[in-house]
């Protein structure tokens, strides 16, 4: 049976600028800790449609009938010393987001409800904190300290939880299963998540309850109110699925360490990300997976949650290399701690099946290589430069020597490639056409050419000059005229030279001499070994 727990912030604009304790989800370097104190009534104001209205009040404004969605001019007639100050939507979703990732140290599985809520999927995890209640009466504790006022409900459905957070009469509810329809049917038929517009006709109808809608027949609501009042009736009740979207996709194994007391220091995370490592590595050994992808998360007393993220090359569950990857990162955490981390969790996503390598049998002695020593390398260039920093080549369809291959991500996953045939396709069977030194962009080179579409007798590289003693070609490579743009536009006849000196080189004619508008132009593209 599936529960669902959602929290309701009905002050959250308010109380996450101006009551929130500390300055939680804020910039840190912005962030110093101090709030403006307002005393008496405090609304959020921004301009819709050329006149200034109220977006959110706190509790002394709300006692003076000030309402979101009410001109600024009205309510300060009210009251004419009303504290104003600019609604920030973008930093309240950004900071609700954040609340929500927090919110990860419960489940996995966890979402915003725009603008004020959240909605969390804790089928499974409430029996960790001693059941379902206990689990909600901790989150709404730590809210409290943090500042924020919360409703709460545990429902089988999103939307019954929706609801009765929002509409119930306590600020704590909980709907067991088998009373969805029971407990629904006295809300107002705003708890079904559906426009005011529809909540206003339904009301002129005398339908202001969901017991009074759900009563009726179906096609002739669906007919005069849209597909939406019956699509959000049923799955209120349970009628009909609704899918549920996390913010991260749910991690395939996980292992979760809490501590009684806060934890602080560098060393002491370090011990804590190894324990979490072997424990993590042995399940997923024992179910005959590896990872691609780990993400150590740490949650911080005062609500911030910190995040890192290992990216692995190969799959893998070997504890020491995972635990050396994951130590060389914890170092950017190190002024992170704040007032302590409580909980840390490592998960696993991108898991694949583990393969299976044989050791390299030594004898005489010998030393043993390590199959996976250069994957293993190339993990701590990514976790310590960047994805993007590291990358390897792939073959591409050209035979335009520079475009021949791509750079790609070491962490891509590219299908298994011969190589070899690759190289034969584009030297046509010659296995010396390529030089074993490509330049990264071609060298204009200056020539002496006793006659035309005949190979240089002398020339000029990087302002040494070299005499041409015997030469091979050319290869004629033509433009690539499909992909548009001028530099695909020109013929190229590839001479193999060497000089006096047995230095052998690979030079190419960009354009033909008997072609009208064409300016052929010598380039050093590669050098022999």
């Amino acid at each position: 049976m599936k529960r669902y727990l959602s929290v309701w912030l009905p002050r959250w604009p308010v109380e996450r600028r101006f009551a929130m304790r500390p300055a939680l989800f804020a910039n840190r370097q912005e962030d110093t800790g101090q709030r403006p104190e307002v005393r008496g009534p405090l609304v959020l104001s921004m301009t819709v449609q050329g006149a200034v209205r109220i977006t959110a009040v706190n509790d002394a404004a709300a006692e003076l009938g000030l309402a979101a969605g009410m001109s600024l001019a009205d309510a300060r007639a009210i009251h004419p010393a009303l504290a104003v100050a600019q609604a920030d939507e973008a930093g309240d979703a950004a900071a609700l987001r954040a609340l929500a990732l927090w919110c990860q140290r419960y489940s996995p599985l966890t979402r915003v409800d725009p603008p004020d809520g959240l909605c969390i999927d804790i089928t499974g995890c409430a029996h960790l904190f001693g059941g379902e209640e206990a689990l909600a009466e901790d989150l709404a504790r730590r809210l409290r300290a943090f500042g924020l006022s919360a409703r709460r409900a545990i429902a089988p459905t999103i939307g019954a939880a929706w609801a009765m957070a929002r509409h119930g009469e306590t600020a704590a509810e909980s709907v067991a299963p088998g009373q969805t329809g029971a407990r629904l049917a006295a809300l107002p038929v705003a708890g079904l998540r559906i426009e005011a517009a529809t909540v206003q006709a339904l009301g002129r109808l005398g339908l202001d309850r969901i017991g009074l809608v759900a009563g009726k027949p179906r096609a002739p609501l669906a007919g005069r109110f849209g597909a939406m009042l019956v699509r959000r009736l049923d799955q209120a009740l349970g009628r009909e699925s609704e899918r549920f979207d996390p913010l991260s996709p749910p991690p395939v194994h996980l292992a979760t360490l809490r501590f009684a007391e806060p934890v602080i220091t560098l060393e002491a995370i370090a011990q804590v990300a190894e324990r979490l490592v072997e424990e993590l590595a042995a399940t997923l050994g024992a179910a005959g997976k590896a990872a691609r992808r780990l993400e150590l998360a740490l949650f911080r007393v005062d609500g911030w949650r910190e995040a890192l993220e290992l990216r692995i090359s190969r799959p893998s569950n070997d504890p020491r290399h995972l635990t050396r990857l994951l130590g060389e990162r914890l170092d950017r955490i190190r002024d992170h701690a704040g007032f302590g981390f409580e909980v840390a969790v490592l998960a696993a996503f991108d898991v694949e099946n583990a393969e299976a390598v044989q050791s390299a049998l030594v004898a005489g002695g010998g030393v043993e290589t390590d199959p996976n020593g250069f994957a293993r390398l190339l993990d701590r260039f990514v976790n310590r430069l960047g994805p993007a920093s590291v990358t390897r080549f792939a073959p591409n369809e050209s035979y335009v020597p520079e475009r021949a291959v791509r750079p790609v991500s070491v962490l891509a996953r590219l299908p298994a490639h011969d190589w070899p045939a690759h190289c034969r396709a584009l030297q046509g069977a010659a296995g010396s056409a390529r030089p074993a030194l490509l330049l990264e962009r071609p060298e204009p080179v200056e020539v002496l050419v006793e006659m035309p579409d005949k190979p240089p007798a002398r020339f000029e590289w990087r302002r040494v000059s070299h005499r041409v003693a015997r030469a091979d070609g050319p290869e004629r490579i033509a433009p690539e005229w499909w992909k548009g743009g001028k530099e695909n536009r020109s013929t190229r006849d590839y001479y193999r030279i060497e000089d006096a000196d047995g230095r052998r080189f690979w030079l190419f004619r960009e354009g033909l001499y008997d072609r009208d508008g064409d300016s052929p132009r010598w380039f050093m593209h590669g050098l022999f070994a």
